[in-house]
């Protein structure tokens, strides 16, 4: 199981985070980060109330 998290997690860093990075500099790539952990806090948010 580990060996698959970690294929799978070698997988995302080369096909979506490293174009991500390379296209729109490392910025861009962490205020894209930022609003996805913001959308979850949010709905996090709202299921617990």
């Amino acid at each position: 199981m580990a060996t698959a998290a970690a294929l799978l997690t070698l997988l995302l860093f080369v096909a979506v985070i490293r174009p991500a990075i390379d296209r729109g500099g490392l910025g861009e790539f962490l205020g894209i980060a930022a609003l996805f952990i913001a959308i979850l806090l949010g709905e996090r948010w709202l299921r617990s109330r």
